[in-house]
């Protein structure tokens, strides 16, 4: 493992923690049982995650990992991110089908620039570069701001905050909390 860190960022929740190094490689350690830690193997330890972009910042939830990567393939803008997703998708979390285990691009952002993520147990948010917040995963009890309490495939615009400089969106374990400039 890297000796030098240049920064580190840690989310713990449960058994898992994410991990990454001033070099961009993301570490992954604790239970795999639902390919949240995005390595292909269900060892324990901590070990590099499979993801061919490199981390910006990461989240974790209850079963599920979400990450703003550098996205070098855009041809948009050097800027351009996209949110990578893995674990558990009973509800639609990661906001995408396909494999579950191996990190994949959140494809319902194309077009927009996700600054930061955040993983309740069931649901997802991002913040968007134009303080936007998108939301994706349960909508029980109305968790995601949509007025509803359908579940969402894809990230859909919370529009109620439109108009509103979003400062941060975070999604916790049942719920949402968002921080608006006044």
């Amino acid at each position: 493992m890297k000796k030098k860190l240049m920064y580190q960022l840690f989310h713990l929740l449960s058994t898992k923690n994410l991990k990454e190094t001033g070099d961009g490689t993301l570490f992954s350690g604790g239970s795999n049982v639902y390919g949240q830690l995005g390595r292909a193997t269900k060892d324990l330890g901590l070990g590099p995650v499979d993801i061919r972009f490199r981390p910006i910042t990461i989240a974790s939830g209850l079963r599920h990992s979400l990450a703003v990567c550098n996205n070098p393939s855009s041809e948009a803008t050097q800027d351009a991110t996209s949110v990578v997703s893995r674990g558990w998708n009973q509800s639609s979390q990661l906001g995408r089908e396909g494999p579950t285990e191996i990190p994949q691009v959140v494809e319902g952002l194309a077009g927009e620039i996700p600054v930061s993520v955040s993983c309740g147990r069931a649901h997802s948010l991002t913040l968007t570069a134009k303080k936007e917040v998108w939301a994706w995963g349960s909508g029980r009890n109305g968790r995601l701001g949509l007025g509803s309490s359908a579940d969402e495939v894809e990230p859909v615009l919370v529009e109620y905050l439109e108009g509103s400089e979003v400062i941060q969106a975070v999604a916790v374990l049942d719920h949402s909390l968002v921080l608006v400039a006044e």
